[in-house]
């Protein structure tokens, strides 16, 4: 069933059909990284492919998933053994040999579901540096929990502070994906995180303090904020609240899918005088 939108299963002359029905394909990109005692390395390429995946089978429009881009961008976890680290324009790059590849075979709309923080500023390079330089395509790119659904149905429910890496939220997910792989003894509340006014961050968009304004963008060495590697209250995390904000994402994604799918594709209008 799952192998029927892997795109790394296709024949070629299988590929060139999707193309044919202009099918929309999807590029999920992660980290190899610590996630604390508790979780593994693959917990952000785990949880984006899952996401990724079900929502293809799920969407009406056809669809292929890539297989993951597990390398990621991870300067600042680098003090925590484990993590595998890419540079910024390499993570870059290699997205846009991905993109150019799919365009190169004909596909038209392509979407990055990022499952890693770090990569956000990233990914968004990699999808409009597409349609810069294929305009006749379609490239968005979005982290699976900015998706409004799954926020919503995660802050009416979590119960931690702040929820950011190995935290509720990626604990509650992985338990529901596949939980002998999580070590719950071991998960332990790590809050060393340093927040005010303008300095906090929260994967569910929710201020830790009413009084708070915007974030600014800055991210310092993880071993600074970070005891265990992970940040939040994890012990609060539950399969039952995985299971709800994956179906909430997992939902969202495969009408935004339909979405890209559907969405014209105008050809530019060059207004300079020749």
């Amino acid at each position: 069933m799952v192998n029927r939108v892997r795109y790394e299963k296709r024949t070629w002359p299988e590929i060139q059909e999707f193309v044919r029905r202009d099918a929309v394909v999807v590029i999920p990109t992660a980290a190899v990284e610590e996630h604390g005692h508790h979780l593994p390395l693959d917990t952000d390429v785990l949880i984006a492919s899952h996401i990724a995946t079900q929502a293809a089978l799920r969407a009406s429009h056809p669809c292929l998933v890539m297989p993951t881009i597990w390398i990621g961008y991870e300067g600042h976890h680098m003090d925590f053994p484990g993590t595998i680290d890419a540079d910024w324009d390499l993570f870059i790059r290699y997205g846009l040999t991905v993109t150019r590849s799919l365009a190169h075979h004909g596909f038209r709309r392509m979407i990055v579901l990022n499952g890693h923080g770090s990569n956000r500023p990233l990914i968004e390079v990699i999808a409009r540096q597409t349609v810069i330089e294929r305009p006749d395509t379609l490239c968005a790119a979005i982290s699976w929990w900015e998706l409004s659904d799954a926020q919503r149905v995660f802050n009416e429910m979590r119960e931690s502070e702040v929820t950011s890496h190995a935290c509720e939220l990626e604990t509650s997910a992985y338990l529901a994906i596949e939980p002998e792989s999580v070590q719950m003894d071991k998960a332990v509340r790590d809050m060393h995180y340093d927040m005010s006014t303008h300095v906090w961050s929260d994967l569910m968009g929710r201020k830790p303090d009413p009084a708070f304004k915007n974030p600014v963008k800055m991210m310092e060495i993880w071993s600074t904020m970070s005891e265990t590697g992970t940040r939040g209250d994890l012990t609060t995390a539950t399969a039952e609240k995985g299971r709800l904000v994956l179906e909430a994402a997992i939902a969202e994604f495969a009408a935004l899918i339909d979405e890209l799918g559907s969405r014209p594709i105008k050809e530019p209008r060059d207004h300079h005088e020749r």
